[in-house]
C-alpha cells in the first residue's frame, strides 16, 4: 500500500474530464492513426479486448491529461501522449507508467491515478508525490 503523509509531499495535482462521444467521434474518423498516437500497445491491448472500448480509451485519455496537469507540464516539449502509459495492476486499479525519458525528469516520484465513467463522461485524477 502507498502512503501519503508529511513524509511524502504533495508535488501537483491533476484532473480532467471528457465527454465519452469525443473520443468515440475522434476513434469513428482516425481509426488506428488516433489509436498509436494517443495509446501504447498495452493501452490499446487492453481497450480493444472489451466490447465498447469507448470508455476505457476516453478514461485513459484523461487520466494522461491529468498526469500532465499534475506535473506542471501539459503536452509538448516536455511529455507526448506515448510518454504515459496508463495500465492496470493484478486488481484493475489504475497505475501509471512514464517513459524513461519523463522517469528521469520525474526520479523518485509516484503518481497515483483515479478513473471514473458515468454514461457520458469520464474523469480522471492524478495526485504527483515523491517516495
Amino acid at each position: 500500500m502507498t502512503k501519503i503523509s508529511n513524509l511524502c509531499p504533495i508535488l501537483g495535482i491533476g484532473n480532467d474530464i471528457i465527454e465519452t462521444d469525443r473520443i468515440r467521434k475522434s476513434f469513428d474518423r482516425h481509426g488506428y492513426r488516433f489509436l498509436t498516437k494517443l495509446f501504447s500497445t498495452q493501452e490499446q491491448d487492453y481497450c480493444l479486448k472489451h466490447a465498447d472500448p469507448i470508455p476505457h480509451l476516453a478514461g485513459r485519455f484523461a487520466a494522461k491529461e491529468a498526469v500532465v496537469k499534475a506535473l506542471g507540464t501539459g503536452f509538448g516539449e516536455h511529455a507526448s501522449w506515448l510518454d504515459i502509459e496508463i495500465l492496470n495492476d493484478e486488481l484493475g486499479k489504475p497505475c501509471v507508467a512514464l517513459s524513461e525519458n519523463l522517469s528521469e525528469k520525474c526520479k523518485n516520484s509516484i503518481i497515483l491515478v483515479s478513473i471514473s465513467h458515468c454514461d457520458n463522461y469520464v474523469s480522471a485524477m492524478a495526485i504527483w508525490t515523491r517516495n
